[in-house]
């Protein structure tokens, strides 16, 4: 039992490594996506300031050429030297003007236009410029309207182009903000199947060595003590692994002992069990005397138990051969009806005693077994069906065809196996807890070895429900 090269040594580290993996893609594309939102948002606030600027000042220009006709008209018509300042003081906020959309305009057919208005502006003031004593009359004051109307419809048409600019800039930020969502959209849908193969690769790496625990421990809770399968996973998971190995070869150790136990009991009693029957037969034949009616009740009863007491050792030594695993016996279609008639037979007298019934429903009359063994099954469940039917009941035995077998069927009408032992009634030694008053204690072999006999001939053996009968057993027999 190793541990995989990619496994941590702890199960815990295990479990944090796979938390923080499953985290990082996650992180990633929330940081990701803060970030884009971030950078998107600024580009918002951006365009709004410099839209907003921009609108606002070629506003500004088209009231600034107004303002500068305005001061004009007043110098040179009023010929007023206190307008000149005014008259400069209008020429210089246009041109402040002009150099601040210079900065702010990236539009191609805007930044012509505000090239023209510049030179426009320029080449009026030229005229216009105040000096001493030199001042237009309204002849040729007049004759400038032109060029004021040339820069109205210049400022006019730049503030047309700046909105027009502004709104390409509104449609490519929207294009843009479009775009950051599929882009996030699309990242969202790569991290899905990314962390669900994250997590499925870990939940494999997690759920493996627990699955390969499960299986040792399910492997041992049915009696199975051959080697476990390997536990690979973190250290702790392969100690743990190591650690039910040995369970299991104390356990094996432990059941050989008792075997050997029982081996060498049964073979102790059968010298000792020998002479007792022959003992009792001798007193039976009355080679020592003649018997009265109340001995020879006595010597009954010591044949009966002599009887019990060679079937129980006789179970025991059979129960160890089955479990050291004797050779497969040899199958051949044997009837059913006969086997199960030679069982009655030696029934018969404990079946009158008690009133009780057999009934026979054999579609399938057939059975592939070795005739020892199948007497054998059929009597253990025989026995274990007397044991729990009330007087007068009724024992079933049903066979039918099934696949690749014949299931039959032994069921009495007792109380029924309560659910918590259905699964242990085969067990070895095991004595449920409805154990009828006026029966003898069996030694808790009869089912274990059915079982083991069912186990041997490639079948199963199971407890089952057949309303309305209160237990029944079913097993399996392969063709």
């Amino acid at each position: 039992m190793i541990s995989g090269s990619y496994y941590p040594r702890s199960f815990t580290i295990l479990v944090i490594v796979a938390m923080g993996v499953l985290i990082v893609p996650l992180a990633s594309g929330l940081i990701n996506a803060v970030h884009v939102l971030q950078g998107v948002a600024e580009t918002q606030r951006e365009f709004a300031r410099n839209s907003l600027a921009i609108t606002r000042d070629v506003r500004q220009v088209a009231e600034s050429v107004s303002q500068l006709q305005r001061a004009a008209g007043q110098y040179h018509l009023l010929q007023d030297d206190e307008f000149g300042p005014a008259l400069k003081e209008r020429h210089q906020q246009l041109q402040g003007l002009l150099k601040q959309l210079d900065a702010h305009l990236a539009d191609p057919a805007s930044r012509a236009t505000l090239d023209r208005l510049q030179e426009r502006n320029l080449a009026l003031y030229r005229e216009l410029a105040p000096a001493p004593g030199a001042y237009l009359d309204s002849t040729r004051f007049n004759a400038l309207n032109p060029q004021f109307d040339g820069l109205h419809a210049a400022a006019r048409a730049l503030l047309a182009e700046a909105d027009a600019a502004v709104q390409r800039e509104q449609q490519a930020l929207e294009e843009t903000v479009q775009d950051t969502r599929q882009r996030l959209i699309v990242l969202a849908l790569a991290l899905i199947p990314l962390t669900l193969l994250l997590a499925g690769v870990f939940s494999w790496m997690i759920n493996r060595p627990i699955r390969q625990i499960k299986a040792a421990i399910q492997q041992l809770g049915q009696a199975d003590l051959s080697p476990l399968p390997a536990v690979s996973g973190p250290q702790d998971i392969v100690e743990l692994g190591r650690e039910l190995d040995w369970l299991r070869q104390r356990l094996q150790a432990l059941e050989e002992q008792k075997l050997r136990f029982l081996r060498h009991v049964s073979h102790e009693l059968k010298t000792p069990l020998a002479s007792l029957r022959e003992g009792v037969a001798l007193l039976n034949d009355e080679l020592a005397g003649s018997l009265n009616a109340r001995q020879r009740s006595i010597v009954g009863i010591m044949d009966s138990g002599s009887r019990d007491l060679q079937k129980r050792i006789e179970d025991l030594i059979r129960y160890g051969g089955m479990v050291q695993g004797g050779s497969k016996p040899q199958a051949a279609p044997q009837q059913l009806e006969a086997a199960l008639d030679a069982v009655l037979a030696r029934q018969r007298l404990t079946l009158a005693a008690r009133g009780i019934r057999v009934e026979k429903q054999l579609s399938a009359e057939q059975i592939r077994a070795e005739r020892n063994q199948l007497e054998t099954v059929l009597d253990n469940l025989l026995s274990n069906a007397v044991k729990f039917s009330p007087e007068g009941g009724r024992i079933l035995v049903k066979s039918e065809a099934a696949e690749n077998g014949v299931a039959l069927w032994v069921c009495d009408e007792g109380e029924g196996i309560p659910a918590a032992e259905r699964t242990r009634v085969f067990e070895p030694f095991f004595q449920g807890a409805r154990q009828p008053a006026s029966a003898v204690k069996g030694s808790g072999l009869g089912l274990s070895i059915v079982r083991e006999s069912l186990l041997a001939a490639g079948g199963s053996a199971e407890v089952a429900d057949l309303p309305p009968w209160g237990t029944c057993f079913r097993l399996i027999w392969p063709d």
